[in-house]
């Protein structure tokens, strides 16, 4: 049996011809190493003061408010000013391990790797759209060993600007060559993610079970919920009119 089986509509307009993904928390547990970056900067701030080393959500907080991007480095000089624990020395070092050990311990969720490869299989186009800067972002990938899955990657240095905004989308969709309705975008947060691509045609995933925020929308505007990364296949074989693989055939009981 052959790992890819079609399944007629050949001729049908808005097939499924690429996948735009964001990455934090859709690829790897990006809040996961951010706490454990901050539990290492109060630990080495804290020295002999226990109180620093016990909450690093204190400290991941700042990163939270707003006030900066959610990975400007004011954010911990704010945190150590108003604990009157800075100096340039120590505020240059703390940055340091923050950008190491967020590296250093990226994991990439269960089945990623070959979930994205069975998805090359299937002939789809592979992105990154990103609010981290392009550097960052390339970092991380080859963390994690997938800096050469994806032919494309659009980060916020390259946009100017920040999702929700439509300019990470719009670029991606330029840049290959597509319409909105063959492409789907996987993201772990709806007010960034699904709202502002579904407005602007192109099809949606949520992956849930990336999403660490409280709920930020009310109303379900995504057309798919992904509890596992791996729920994808199926999702984009119902999509294309296909059984994906040998592996959706068999957990769906479908005979081919």
């Amino acid at each position: 049996m052959v790992s890819v089986w079609k399944n007629v509509q050949q001729n049908r307009p808005e097939i499924l011809k690429a996948v735009l993904f964001d990455m934090d928390n859709t690829l790897f547990d990006f809040v996961a190493v951010k706490l454990i970056a901050c539990r290492e900067i109060l630990s080495y701030l804290g020295g002999g003061d226990r109180n620093l080393k016990e909450d690093p959500a204190e400290l991941f907080s700042y990163f939270l408010r707003g006030t900066y991007g959610f990975e400007d480095y004011e954010n911990i000089k704010d945190y150590m000013q108003e604990r009157k624990v800075f100096t340039e020395q120590a505020y240059l070092q703390c940055c340091e391990i923050y950008d190491r050990e967020k590296l250093q311990n990226l994991e990439l969720y269960p089945g990623v790797r070959d979930t994205l490869e069975e998805l090359k299989k299937l002939g789809l186009r592979l992105a990154i759209i990103t609010d981290s800067d392009r550097y960052h972002a390339r970092a991380r990938l080859m963390k994690v060993g997938l800096l050469d899955s994806f032919e494309l990657l659009v980060s916020a240095d390259m946009t100017g600007t920040k999702k929700p905004d439509p300019a990470h989308f719009l670029f991606a969709l330029d840049i290959l060559g597509l319409k909105p309705e063959e492409s789907l975008v996987v993201g772990d947060s709806i007010k960034r993610d699904m709202a502002p691509a579904r407005r602007l045609g192109l099809k949606t995933a949520y992956a849930s079970y990336g999403d660490w925020r409280p709920t930020e929308e009310t109303e379900q505007c995504f057309d798919f919920q992904l509890k596992t990364f791996q729920d994808l296949i199926g999702y984009i074989g119902t999509l294309n009119g296909m059984l994906c693989s040998d592996r959706y055939i068999k957990k769906n009981q479908i005979d081919p």
